[in-house]
């Protein structure tokens, strides 16, 4: 079922998002920027994940160099400014938008979009730019297009979120947070403690520690303009794993009009992020007023979170100078689902072996949040 969330009968009630509102929650806690360390980007190999480049730019910062990443991609949207100056580039496996200045990159990004083919990309994530885009070799390609893709849009919804109740967005039967298909798993965290002590484990696996990590790879939190998907996905499986309670995962998106995600990483810096989509392990635990859908995000959160205050918070209004933050879709998806493939919201590449997971995670071991 393709559930449209009606606002007739939804209580119409407006909620004013401002920063103050979420201090008490991302105070900063031992997984922060002051433990961020310092190191390489962590090279790995082009065809899954990032590699560390070093170009000229008569812009750039000390010594008239910037660090870019590279990697092999699939475009999920472009979109045109209103006034016709400048492109927002959107790709499945980033969350970030891009810009494109250069004619040439632009229609080369428009016709892999039209034939669905994956580009070798260069770009510089701090500023959200593309560098550079060209097709990648064969078995690149090949490795993208072989990703098994899963669609599903029975717990799609849009949403305005000024005008929905936070009780109704909490609720878990609602959400499709109680059910799972994972046999052996218990659906609903028996309390709060229980709930925090998990998420407190998963924190110390932050990267910007300096270990030794309770698990084989540790946990991208201080670097928030991309990798969410892998985070979800080793979150999710340490919560099936280690404690046994099942999870969803919550994908919110802004992929309509002008819509953009705005978050400031107020545990990294306070610089803004901007994003098309985002993806936290979703919970239910267990309250004094009944069970309630919570987040599981420590990379901008030091406790885990209702599910209405985690979208909330991505309508910041201080990241947003010439535009309204707006969330305007949100997707409940079994634990399998990794990232979305194209700006639809509705289909999902998987990662069953985390392969990508921990090379992402590899990649971004050592890359911060804000510059």
């Amino acid at each position: 079922m393709n559930t449209k969330i009606s606002f007739n009968w939804l209580q119409r009630t407006t909620l004013v998002v401002a920063a103050v509102c979420f201090s008490g929650m991302v105070a900063v806690t031992s997984c922060n920027k002051g433990a961020t360390k310092n190191g390489d980007a962590g090279v790995v190999g082009r065809e899954s994940v990032p590699v560390t480049t070093e170009h000229e730019s008569s812009t750039g910062g000390k010594g008239g160099t910037y660090q870019t990443l590279e990697n092999v991609y699939t475009v999920a949207d472009i979109r045109t400014y209103q006034d016709g100056s400048a492109v927002e580039v959107m790709f499945s496996e980033n969350t970030q938008f891009f810009t494109v200045a250069d004619a040439a990159t632009l229609e080369f990004l428009k016709e892999a979009l039209s034939k669905n083919e994956p580009v070798a990309v260069t770009f510089d994530p701090w500023q959200g730019v593309i560098v550079k885009a060209q097709y990648p070799d064969a078995q690149e390609a090949q490795a993208i297009k072989s990703r098994k893709v899963v669609s599903d849009r029975s717990h799609a919804m849009e949403l305005d979120l000024s005008r929905i109740s936070d009780d109704v967005i909490n609720t878990p039967e609602d959400m499709g947070v109680l059910n799972t298909t994972d046999a052996g798993l218990t659906n609903v965290i028996p309390d709060f403690a229980t709930a925090q002590m998990m998420f407190d484990y998963i924190t110390r696996q932050c990267c910007a520690l300096p270990g030794p990590y309770a698990i084989d790879y540790c946990i991208t939190f201080q670097y928030c303009p991309d990798g969410c998907y892998a985070r979800a996905h080793k979150m999710c499986w340490i919560i099936n794993n280690k404690y046994n309670y099942g999870t969803k995962k919550i994908f919110s998106f802004a992929n309509s009009g002008s819509d953009k995600l705005c978050v400031q990483a107020q545990k990294w810096g306070g610089c803004c992020i901007r994003w098309w989509y985002h993806v936290a392990p979703l919970v239910t635990i267990k309250t004094p007023t009944g069970p309630k859908a919570y987040v599981f995000d420590p990379a901008m959160f030091n406790q885990p979170v209702l599910l209405s205050t985690w979208l909330h918070f991505q309508e910041n209004p201080v990241c947003a100078a010439s535009f309204t933050p707006h969330v305007s879709m949100i997707n409940v998806q079994p634990t399998s689902s990794y990232a979305p493939s194209g700006s639809s919201g509705f289909v999902f590449s998987t990662d069953p072996t985390y392969s990508r997971t921990n090379s992402t995670l590899t990649s971004y071991k050592y890359r911060i949040s804000c510059p």
